[in-house]
């Protein structure tokens, strides 16, 4: 399945999901279903296990009033069509520059020197 970048995705959930009564661990994991994840990826990445996954894309599904994950899908891109549409701009969040890592460098001196 293909994935989209986060960084493009989230200003667009965050539209989607406001107003719900979803729990911060819900909406990230609709921001991994968005993102492709299966649920046995996204139970690696959040740290708990897949059923937890399991459980709580089924409370999601409930409380957005949706099926299952193609039509939570369905929505989310049909809501960022019309918000491009009408021309509303959504700033993603600003990215951090990336610093360079001196311990590198230092391990490589400390192998140096020996």
């Amino acid at each position: 399945m293909a994935q989209i970048d986060i960084e493009i995705l989230t200003p667009f959930a965050a539209k989607f999901m406001e107003g719900t009564s979803l729990t911060p661990a819900e909406r990230a994991e609709v921001l991994r279903i968005a993102q492709g994840f299966a649920c046995k990826d996204s139970a690696a990445a959040a740290g708990v296990s897949p059923e937890t996954i399991r459980a709580r894309r089924k409370r999601i599904y409930r409380k957005l009033d949706v099926p299952g994950s193609g039509e939570l899908l369905a929505s989310l891109l049909s809501l960022s069509l019309k918000m491009l549409a009408k021309g509303e701009r959504i700033e993603p969040r600003p990215v951090a520059p990336v610093q360079p890592q001196p311990a590198a460098a230092t391990t490589s001196s400390a192998v140096m020197a020996r």
